[in-house]
């Protein structure tokens, strides 16, 4: 890296921000291989996830502690934020943004790493790293978004038909990198019988609820933007509070909820929709406050519309309908994993407050139009439809 022109292009706060989160770390675990070298390997299982205790690892970390996996191993997280007050017994964390030579040993001497979104490799002979990721597929390219290391292990892949295109996309056609076909452990929260996540925002019964779950278009990291499209309130499709007040008024008088949950990398100061009566805004942090997740409230949610995210697809595993907002598709810099992004859409397109509308009726109304399209699509893109996907790492894994 040229630090000269580097500090020109990011400025002086980007270019210390990864050298303080990444270039120490680097140097610290190069001198922590060294000093492990010759040490054995112990039964470790590091983590880290999208958001912290949330995505594939974090659903993982819950089958693990539930079925007492942290009896025989020592579970280490890798937190982006604020460490819990109380972990379980055996369960410890570090930053990963913050360097560290003791979290570097921990992670050179660990005999799994579980990564969802910051990939970690096998640093050491013996080691086994899996990219869970923290989608499982969605509509929008990300090739040279998302670059994993030469060292790891295995990736979890959806099914036969995407291996392919995903493999594609994540640059990893030609390397060492094995593929995982175990199902994700996101998914098990789907199929569980636990309910009542929304009750913890809100106490009244609504006839149904809706959640929104756009994608971020401009991001918290280093001022990334996916879309050149101009959005005022920070979210598709809507312009002004104006807007928004015509829905909520709709779903007023039909006692229905939308719940609008803003991406976690999403530029939170982009964001000007506002809560209104029967509209509930939710971020990040919020989300973390309330003490649930994302499958959790979708498993609350009658139906879900987002755009050209994995969640979309997740939720086909609901069988309840979906609604893809591509207002922006044109502007969206990505791309898509397919030439033709609508052989992947199993749902209502949404390209106004029109449509936006037309699709909370027929939520409202119990119509699912799309039904046999969603059906189509959900079975080309996944192998696995049970609740069983954590088990299947597990025994992956030889836990």
């Amino acid at each position: 890296m040229n630090i000269f022109s580097y500090v020109k292009s990011h400025g002086i706060k980007g270019t210390w921000d990864v050298i303080y989160r990444y270039k120490i770390d680097q140097a610290l675990r190069k001198l922590a291989v060294r000093l492990t070298r010759n040490k054995p390997l112990h039964n470790t299982i590091v983590i880290e996830s999208h958001n912290d205790f949330d995505s594939n690892g974090g659903a993982f970390y819950d089958y693990l502690i539930k079925n007492h996996y942290n009896d025989k191993y020592k579970i280490v997280w890798l937190l982006k934020n604020k460490k819990p007050d109380h972990l379980p017994k055996n369960v410890s964390a570090f930053y990963l943004y913050k360097p560290s030579l003791k979290k570097q040993m921990t992670i050179c001497t660990a005999k799994y790493i579980l990564t969802c979104q910051d990939a970690i490799g096998s640093v050491r002979d013996g080691q086994i790293s899996v990219y869970l990721t923290h989608g499982t597929v969605g509509l929008k390219a990300f090739k040279g978004k998302c670059t994993l290391p030469d060292n790891l292990s295995y990736i979890l892949m959806p099914s036969e038909y995407l291996q392919p295109i995903l493999a594609e996309q994540y640059e990893i056609d030609n390397t060492n990198v094995k593929y995982a076909h175990v199902g994700f452990p996101i998914h098990d929260y789907l199929y569980s019988s636990e309910n009542g996540a929304i009750r913890k925002f809100t106490a009244h019964k609504y006839n149904k609820v809706i959640l929104w779950m756009p994608t971020f278009r401009k991001g918290i990291a280093f001022g990334r933007e996916d879309s050149s499209a101009i959005e005022p309130l920070g979210i598709p499709v809507f312009s002004s509070m104006n807007d928004m007040n015509e829905v909520n008024n709709y779903l007023k008088e039909n006692n229905s909820l939308l719940i609008i949950k803003i991406h976690p990398m999403q530029d939170l100061s982009t964001i000007k929709v506002q809560n209104l009566s029967n509209i509930h805004v939710l971020n990040g942090v919020s989300i973390k406050k309330y003490g649930v997740n994302n499958a959790q409230i979708m498993k609350d949610a009658d139906a879900l519309i987002s755009d050209y995210s994995s969640v979309a697809y997740d939720y086909m595993h609901l069988d309840r309908p979906v609604g893809f907002t591509m207002d922006d598709a044109k502007e969206y810099k990505l791309g898509f994993i397919v030439k033709d992004p609508m052989e992947l859409i199993g749902g209502q397109v949404i390209n106004n407050k029109q449509d936006f509308l037309s699709f909370i009726s027929d939520v409202i109304n119990g119509r699912d139009i799309y039904k046999e399209k969603r059906h189509e699509v959900f079975d080309k893109i996944f192998e696995f439809k049970d609740g069983n996907s954590c088990q299947r790492l597990a025994e992956f894994l030889n836990l």
